[in-house]
């Protein structure tokens, strides 16, 4: 088979300029990148940033590689895959190995703040959880990528709530399996009822009295990006501050204690571009998981409304037997959200996928995006297979 015709790279787009505030770019381009800004809007209005470090062009990468598009976790960003710098994040080895990479920014985040009608200041703005994520943002995300890189299908990377995303728009519009070449689960999070993570578990323990809380202070945005926090991070998390364990200890406690501590420099870049903040209905959908042990929709704790929305009193649990892809799943040993059992669980219930699970001793929930080995432990096994497989469709 002939490999499909690329877009001439010099036909950039009008809104695919960088601008100077623009942290993911800034952090693209200190490698002597280029890096472009794509704008789309989902069918129910939202308008979202996509960032696009686009392929080399030398003769010695091949024509017929298919895009790879990453989806960060909760509270992260499309800085997420670039904070690193080079020989060290995702996205910058996939440029590295001839990729164009292509990196989402989910609605309310940082980069993805407008929609069609509504104001972030407007309490509608904010009612999604990662459901709409999933069968809104990513869909015109993957449908966008297609028809700008004239391909008919990409690869997938999705780091913890990116991979909820994925299952999700697979389970509920499965036609949407033909546009993945194969796809990698980055601490998978589906279910979550053997989460550990003491802060999680204690605030899923109690949701009610936490709902009505944010309902009293009238909160529908949480731990959004500021220059408050980005400077406060900045301040006490140098590896030069007395604080800077306190702030390592603070993570740990949250995604769990690694073998591999971060790199003493590499906190404070992290905190340039995280929090990029969410909505509450993304912290409660995940603590309903945690309570009920299913991978199910939102549950509106009202049978009538459910009915309502369902057609049932209690919500759906996602199909994941329509999820149909080749996926690489990894998993960390001290990951204290994304469990084995729970892992283990995910992968019975892909009966139709054909999987690859690898387990990584002494990794975090976090570590999979930002560990000194994560290139030779993790993206050498992604790009692996994506070369494989580009090159298998190239020789039919």
């Amino acid at each position: 088979m002939a490999p499909e015709e690329e877009e001439p790279e010099e036909e950039v787009a009008r809104d695919s300029l960088c601008t100077r505030s623009d942290s993911v770019c800034q952090a693209v381009q200190r490698q002597q990148l280029q890096c472009q800004v794509h704008r789309i809007e989902t069918a129910d209005g939202y308008r979202l940033s996509l960032h696009r470090i686009p392929a080399p062009q030398n003769r010695w990468c091949p024509q017929q590689l298919r895009p790879f598009l990453l989806m960060h976790g909760l509270l992260g960003s499309a800085g997420d895959f670039v904070s690193g710098g080079r020989g060290r994040s995702l996205a910058l080895e996939l440029h590295a190995r001839c990729f164009d990479v292509w990196l989402a920014n989910a609605r309310g985040t940082t980069h993805s703040r407008g929609h069609r009608t509504l104001q972030t200041s407007d309490a509608r703005f904010w009612r999604f959880s990662w459901h709409e994520i999933g069968i809104y943002d990513l869909p015109a995300i993957v449908d966008y990528v297609l028809a700008r890189t004239n391909r008919r299908q990409l690869h997938y990377v999705g780091h913890s709530q990116g991979t909820t995303v994925l299952l999700v728009l697979l389970s509920q519009r499965p036609e949407y399996n033909a546009r993945f070449a194969n796809a990698a689960l980055l601490a998978p999070v589906a279910f979550l009822q053997h989460l550990s993570s003491p802060p999680l578990r204690l605030l899923a323990s109690d949701s009610s009295m936490a709902t009505l809380l944010l309902n009293k202070l009238g909160l529908h945005e949480l731990l959004p990006a500021s220059a408050l926090t980005q400077v406060g991070g900045q301040f006490f998390c140098t590896a030069s501050r007395p604080t800077y364990a306190l702030c390592t200890l603070f993570t740990s406690v949250y995604v769990g204690f690694s073998d591999y501590p971060l790199d003493r420099s590499i906190l404070p870049r992290i905190l340039e571009t995280t929090p990029a903040g969410i909505s509450r209905g993304q912290l409660q959908h995940f603590g309903q998981l945690i309570n009920s042990g299913k991978f199910q929709q939102y549950d509106y704790r009202s049978p009538r409304l459910n009915t309502l929305r369902y057609g049932r009193t209690t919500p759906p649990s996602y199909q994941l037997a329509n999820v149909r892809l080749q996926l690489q799943i990894f998993h960390g040993s001290r990951d204290t959200l994304s469990s084995l059992a729970d892992v283990q669980r995910l992968v019975r219930e892909l009966r139709n996928s054909v999987t690859q699970m690898y387990q990584v001793p002494g990794y975090n929930h976090i570590d999979f995006l930002f560990a000194s080995s994560a290139p030779q432990v993790v993206f050498q096994r992604i790009i692996q297979q994506a070369w494989q497989l580009d090159m298998a469709l190239a020789a039919l």
